[in-house]
């Protein structure tokens, strides 16, 4: 028998109800309101102050229901936390993660860790299993039939996102069921629901492992660097004959089959940060490539490269970016380097270089790039021998190799 959803909160005219982790709202009937009898609609949260608070109280019953004590989470909420998000797949194929950092920024939220892998099955059913998920299920509206086809079917982002109240902000900000977080009526990303859940989301995608050890060992992933390949090149090779009629026309040497002559690496810069503007940034150069290689956050200290700016300090942070075919529409100004004029309607993106450095396309993007992606580029063939993965700069094998 279907049990009815607990109401959650009351308002003079409207009754809201949680339905698993969605809320729909039931609008009361007026006397001289048009509207049918507890006519059911999605709930469509503004910016206003009343919707805010709407949004906490329902927040804080639905976590009463879990068993959660509500003062020691509004405690929690004046501390610092950090919580866990995953961008789906979506986000890599339509270039939007740089929306998703802007309402970071907007929100008084800041990313401390972030990177773009690609996963295996093995790897996305762990995820999906520790989540409370079932590996197994076949859900209609999620692409592929299941969410570890899903998860493994392209590019995912995982993020590290750290404030006061982190949890209940980002919370709240998907709550909203607007872009970037929301498409069709569907989530986009995932986030951690308790703090207990932000731990264990954060060792399985953020676990630390030795990628040197690991990429002279992988039997599943070919790592090209600037000195070497590792991995299991022969399959590579005969899923390249398998794909390719005319496997002559390839370059004779392996790393170069990959047409890196085309890529380049952007570095958004610590200003872009310190001005809140990290996410606009990221959001142009997406719109100005024909692809993305790599989206990884790096600090200084961690990842020394030329492309940093002399003046910026060991501790300051930027966002590595590998990306495809840079089009000529994003100009870097060297003579308005603090100056920024970003117009999509009229396709103006003119950023001023100390927000952001690109280094030259060509033959030394395999030296820029394995500065801030150490696992190099990485590839690898499926067991049916007649398709290939990755194709991008890692920011980790953390997924491939497990």
């Amino acid at each position: 028998m279907a049990v009815a959803p607990l109401p959650v909160a009351v308002t003079a005219n409207a009754l809201v109800v949680a339905t698993g982790d969605k809320y729909k709202i039931k609008i009361r009937r007026e006397r001289n309101s048009s509207l049918s009898p507890l006519q059911l609609c999605h709930l469509q949260l503004d910016s206003s102050a009343s919707s805010r608070f709407m949004v906490n109280k329902m927040n804080k019953m639905k976590r009463k229901s879990r068993g959660e004590n509500i003062y020691e989470s509004d405690r929690l909420q004046q501390k610092t936390q950090q919580t866990f998000l995953l961008a789906y797949p979506c986000h890599y194929s339509h270039r939007s993660v740089g929306a998703i950092l802007t309402k970071f920024e907007k929100s008084d939220l800041k990313i401390i860790e972030m990177r773009c892998t690609d996963v295996t099955r093995n790897f996305a059913q762990k995820h999906v299993y520790n989540i409370g998920w079932d590996p197994e299920a076949y859900e209609d509206n999620v692409p592929y039939g299941n969410w570890v086809n899903y998860i493994a079917s392209n590019p995912v982002v995982a993020m590290i996102v750290e404030g006061k109240g982190a949890m209940d902000k980002v919370y709240e900000l998907i709550s909203e069921k607007q872009l970037p977080f929301w498409c069709d009526e569907e989530a986009t990303v995932y986030t951690s629901s308790t703090p207990a859940q932000a731990e264990i989301d954060i060792g399985t995608w953020f676990r630390s492992i030795d990628l040197e050890k690991e990429m002279r060992n992988s039997k599943k992933v070919v790592s090209v660097l600037p000195d070497n390949v590792h991995g299991p090149v022969h399959d590579v090779e005969r899923t390249f004959q398998n794909i390719y009629e005319d496997v002559k026309k390839l370059p004779p040497k392996f790393k170069d089959w990959f047409s890196m002559e085309e890529m380049c690496v952007l570095l958004i810069n610590p200003l872009a940060f310190q001005r809140c503007c990290a996410g606009q940034v990221l959001d142009a150069i997406q719109a100005n490539c024909s692809s993305i290689r790599g989206i990884k956050l790096v600090r200084k200290a961690d990842y020394p490269s030329n492309l940093w700016p002399t003046h910026s300090a060991p501790s300051d942070y930027g966002i590595a970016v590998v990306v495809c075919e840079l089009k000529p529409s994003l100009t870097i100004m060297h003579e308005n380097p603090d100056s920024k004029y970003i117009n999509y309607i009229e396709g103006v993106f003119k950023i001023g270089s100390n927000y952001i450095h690109q280094s030259e396309p060509g033959k030394e993007v395999l030296e820029h790039a394995t500065k801030f992606f150490k696992s190099g580029f990485s590839v690898w063939a499926y067991p049916n021998g007649l398709d290939l993965g990755g194709y991008i700069f890692e920011a980790s094998l953390v997924g491939l190799v497990e």
